[in-house]
């Protein structure tokens, strides 16, 4: 593996460890060993995977642990994280059953380290193409239910705000592809004169929603990382999701079933968990063109954690292709 994270001092990683299983397991819990482990390449804040042996004082039976820990540059937004995980667990809303989260552990903040409890499962990508029947209406409750859930949090993010990004992304584009300047110029018009109003009060979102932050758990969707988590309209989640979706069918003929009827099918089942929004389908449709031309931007000319030279130019390649098939795709939103 070609990922390198610069480990935490270990000392103190110990001490943080310590204490987080002394608050799990009781006083007398000691640290036998642990060893980390990266958890993936993604995602902007660093995170490992801590397995650990423990055992009680005086005791012969060994407790295994798996914990993740997730290091962040700001202490805030690790509070943030860490309050909006624990709002979840405490909920009695239509989240409990539907989804899990991880569970908060601890926070250390010498190291502003978040420790949360490991959660296994299958890629929702993979659980999909075996039995999509079953999961496809699961998820659809699942994010129905998240974006339901009450959670106090600040922030709101608004067509505008996305508006305001894409028109610096589309500059971008049109600098680099000045052939197709006037085309992207109009897609932003239309998209600008089309922009959604917000649907009354902001749900929570988790604003980074894609297949890499879900997995599936013996019949249950487990969602992880809620570092942009914030306030909104559902739509912006949805159409993040189903553009990442697009994007795999699209780069892999055959990994997921028909597109159009995977997307179908999930929006008929979030709509089945939520209350009744007649405009829903239309904003997701205006959000997954946003997102669309977010993602041609990030492929073709965004610094990204693959650094070998021959994945930049595979992910350039294939910003292009969406890029010239951009028309087409845009109509089947």
């Amino acid at each position: 593996m070609n990922f390198r994270l610069d480990m935490p001092d270990p000392v103190q990683t110990h001490d943080a460890l310590s204490a987080a299983l002394r608050d799990f397991l009781g006083a007398e819990a000691r640290i036998e060993a642990w060893v980390a482990l990266p958890v993936s390449r993604r995602g902007k804040h660093r995170a490992l995977r801590y397995d650990l042996k423990a055992r009680m004082a005086g005791g012969p039976r060994v407790r295994h642990c798996q914990w993740v820990g997730k290091f962040y540059e700001r202490e805030d937004d690790a509070r943030k994280v860490a309050a909006v995980l624990r709002e979840f667990a405490s909920a009695d809303g239509p989240a409990r059953g539907k989804l899990a989260v991880p569970t908060v552990l601890a926070y250390h903040a010498p190291l502003r380290l978040l420790l949360l409890t490991y959660e296994s499962g299958e890629s929702v990508i993979a659980a999909l193409t075996q039995h999509d029947a079953l999961v496809l209406p699961a998820l659809g409750r699942a994010l129905a239910a998240l974006h339901s859930t009450p959670v106090t949090l600040e922030g709101t993010v608004s067509a505008a705000d996305v508006l305001d990004d894409l028109g610096r992304r589309v500059a971008d584009l049109c600098a680099r592809f000045p052939g197709q300047a006037v085309s992207l110029r109009r897609i932003f018009g239309t998209l600008e004169r089309g922009a959604p109003c917000a649907p009354g009060a902001p749900s929570f979102l988790h604003g980074d929603l894609g297949p890499a932050q879900l997995l599936w758990q013996m019949g249950r969707v487990v969602v992880l990382d809620f570092d942009k988590c914030a306030r909104g309209d559902p739509a912006l989640d949805l159409g993040n999701l189903l553009t990442q979706l697009r994007r795999l069918a699209l780069r892999k003929p055959g990994k997921l079933r028909d597109f159009a009827s995977l997307r179908q099918g999930l929006l008929e089942a979030y709509a089945r968990g939520s209350p009744a929004d007649s405009d829903l389908a239309a904003r997701v449709a205006w959000y997954e063109r946003v997102m669309l031309l977010r993602k041609i931007h990030f492929l073709v000319l965004r610094a990204t954690r693959h650094k070998e030279a021959e994945t930049l130019r595979q992910r350039q390649a294939e910003g292009i292709g969406l890029l010239r098939e951009l028309p087409a795709l845009l109509e089947s939103c």
